[in-house]
C-alpha cells in the first residue's frame, strides 16, 4: 500500500512540474494529456477540462448493471460493459455504494458481505475488479459509503465515540487496500426530528457539533494517508432539512478541513406546486446552495434524473417537460458550478426518463465545460 501512496505522490509532482511549464491540460476524460497542437485543437475532443460529469450507483443499481450475485468471469464482463456505457454516455466520475447498509461489497474486516450484492460469500473482489475497470475507461471513482446505517430502519448513534471510530476504521480499510480516488458520503446523518424517530429528541446544535467532529476525523484521515485522495459529502437539497439533521453547512463551506468537495440533492423541477402556487424550486435551491458556498468548495449539483417523465401531483415540470435536465445543467454552469451527478446510473437506461437522455445525449455531444482559473 505504500507503495500505491508513493506512486501518487510522485505522479503529482510532474503533473505539477509539467502544468508550469504549461506543457500539459487536464483533458475531458480525467487524464492529463499533452497539450494539443493549433493544428490538432480542433478535432482534439478532450482538449480542455470537462466538469464532473457523473452518476452515483446504488445498491439499487446492482441487478439492472448486471452485477448481482455473478461469478467472477460474468461479473468482470458486465462491470466492464457498464462503464463503457456510462463513457459513451459522457460519464467521467462514479460514486459507487460499496458499504450499503452496514455491509460490504468486498471482503472486509468489520462488516459482512453485502447481500446486496451476493446471495453468499464470493471468490472474488468485487471492488477491486470495479475500480479497475473504471480506470480503465479513465473514469474517478470513489467509494461511496452510508456511514451511520445499522440496518434499513436504524443507525448507529452518532454521539457515541464508537460509531466515530467503526467509520474511521472502514475508510482506512478502503483507502489502505484499494485503488480508489475519495471517499464519498450520502445524505443519511441523525434521523428527522420527527416524534418517535430513533434519536429525534437530539438538539440541531448538538447534531452539527457530533457530525462536524466525526467529518473533520475522516477528512484528517484520508489526508494523512494520502493528501490526493478526496473526501466529498452529498446533503439533501433542502438546507434547512440538511441542517436539520446534523449538516453543519455554514460551516463546512466556510472553512477549511471538512470536505474537498459537496454535491447537493436538488431533485426538483421548475414548476413545483408550493403552498398552491407553482414555484421555480430547482433555480431557488439552486442559488440557495451558490450563496452558502462562502469558501468556493468545488460544488456538483446532484439532479433527479430518475424522476424524469413521471408523473407527480407536486413536481408537475418532470412530465410537462423533457428539457429539464438540460436546462438544469445549463443553469449550474451559469452560476458557476464544477459539474453534476446523475441519481442514478439506471435512469440513464430506464423507460420513463428516455426523452429526458436523448436530450441530455444530443447536449453533451454539442458542449464542454472550459478550463476556469481556480481549476487550473
Amino acid at each position: 500500500m505504500a507503495q500505491k501512496k508513493g506512486i501518487r505522490k510522485f505522479t503529482a509532482i510532474l503533473l505539477l512540474m509539467a502544468v508550469l511549464i504549461g506543457n500539459i491540460v487536464w483533458s475531458g476524460n480525467g487524464q492529463y494529456v499533452a497539450a494539443p497542437s493549433a493544428a490538432k485543437a480542433e478535432t482534439t475532443t478532450d482538449s480542455v477540462l470537462e466538469g464532473i460529469q457523473g452518476v452515483w450507483i446504488s445498491f439499487l443499481d446492482y441487478k439492472a448493471a448486471g452485477l448481482y450475485n455473478k461469478t467472477e468471469k460474468k461479473f468482470t464482463a458486465n462491470a466492464d460493459a457498464y462503464f463503457k456505457k456510462l463513457k459513451k454516455d459522457g460519464i467521467n466520475t462514479v460514486y459507487f455504494h460499496v458499504v450499503p447498509c452496514n455491509d460490504a461489497i468486498y471482503p472486509s474486516e468489520y462488516l459482512s458481505w453485502s447481500t446486496y450484492m451476493f446471495k453468499s460469500k464470493p471468490k472474488y473482489d468485487a471492488l477491486e475488479i470495479l475500480s479497475e475497470k473504471a480506470h480503465k475507461y479513465n473514469m474517478t471513482f470513489h467509494a461511496w459509503i452510508n456511514p451511520y446505517r445499522k440496518t434499513m430502519k436504524k443507525i448507529y448513534n452518532p454521539g457515541k465515540a464508537s460509531s466515530t471510530n467503526r467509520i474511521v476504521r472502514i475508510v482506512k480499510e478502503i483507502i489502505q487496500n484499494y485503488d480508489v480516488d475519495g471517499i464519498h458520503f450520502d445524505d443519511y446523518f441523525y434521523p428527522s426530528r420527527t416524534k418517535g424517530a430513533q434519536l429525534y429528541n437530539v438538539s440541531v446544535s448538538k447534531r452539527k457539533k457530533v457530525i462536524n467532529k466525526m467529518v473533520k476525523k475522516v477528512y484528517s484521515t484520508v489526508k494523512e494517508y494520502d493528501e490526493d485522495l478526496l473526501f466529498g459529502i452529498s446533503p439533501a437539497g433542502a438546507v434547512d432539512y440538511a441542517k436539520s439533521i446534523g449538516c453543519d453547512l455554514k460551516t463546512w463551506l466556510s472553512k477549511k478541513g471538512y470536505m474537498d468537495y459537496v454535491i447537493p440533492q436538488i431533485y426538483w423541477s421548475d414548476q413545483y406546486k408550493l403552498k398552491g402556487k407553482v414555484t421555480t424550486l430547482f433555480t431557488d435551491r439552486l442559488n440557495q446552495w451558490v450563496e452558502l458556498n462562502k469558501n468556493d468548495t468545488p460544488m456538483y449539483i446532484g439532479l433527479g434524473l430518475y424522476r424524469g417523465g413521471n408523473r407527480d401531483s407536486s413536481d408537475l415540470g418532470w412530465k410537462r417537460k423533457s428539457n429539464n435536465i438540460v436546462t438544469q445543467i445549463k443553469k449550474l454552469k451559469n452560476k458557476g458550478c464544477d459539474g453534476f451527478v446523475f441519481f442514478s446510473s439506471s435512469s440513464l437506461y430506464a423507460k420513463a426518463p428516455q426523452k429526458e437522455v436523448k436530450n441530455y445525449r444530443k447536449y453533451i455531444r454539442n458542449n464542454k465545460w472550459e478550463m476556469t482559473e481556480r481549476e487550473l
